[in-house]
């Protein structure tokens, strides 16, 4: 398992430690700055509020300890929190640059993706994830670009129930593009 750390040299890297993986493509604009390595989540993790969220930040985000890919029977690879649940991105957001059009309302329903200086990942390529800082000074987490949510109305792990929702939302494959495209 590796770790992706937000460091303030504004370059990504990886230590020796970090597993071998494929480049992700390139960007115009660098993602935020976060270094690989091996580790655990050092985000916190307190209960508060929903237990399967953990702490939740002011604009309803969650900081779960492990990104990593998961199979879903219909649509193949994507990528879920450590608890198995699936993680969306938002076609009004942009990779490129990075940026996040979902606050307020939008935030409680698709609690972003957060990270405070370290958060582990497994099968997931090091150089495709990045972080960008929301509206209320927290990072979010991104991969290939799109910025990173869980769906409040998937119960269960495994469950896709955000897919589609909107013909906006979708699981995000293992690269950060729409799962089962």
């Amino acid at each position: 398992m590796s770790a992706v750390a937000l460091t303030s040299c504004g370059l990504i890297q990886t230590t020796p430690a970090a597993p071998a993986l494929a480049p992700a493509p390139p960007v115009a604009q660098a993602p935020a700055p976060i270094q690989s390595g091996q580790g655990s989540d050092t985000s916190g993790g307190t209960s508060q509020g929903s237990t399967s969220l953990g702490q939740r930040s002011s604009e309803g985000g969650y900081w779960p300890t492990t990104l990593q890919v998961g199979q879903n029977g219909s649509l193949g690879n994507v990528v879920v929190d450590g608890q198995g649940f699936t993680l969306y991105r938002f076609d009004k957001d942009t990779a490129n640059p990075s940026r996040s059009n979902c606050s307020g309302q939008c935030a409680v329903t698709w609690p972003p993706v957060l990270t405070k200086n370290t958060i582990s990942f497994r099968n997931l390529n090091a150089n495709a994830l990045g972080a960008i800082q929301r509206p209320d000074g927290t990072q979010q987490v991104t991969l290939g670009g799109w910025p990173l949510y869980r769906y409040s109305q998937d119960q269960v792990p495994g469950q896709a129930t955000g897919q589609g929702v909107g013909g906006t939302w979708f699981a995000a494959a293992p690269n950060g593009s729409k799962a089962g495209s």
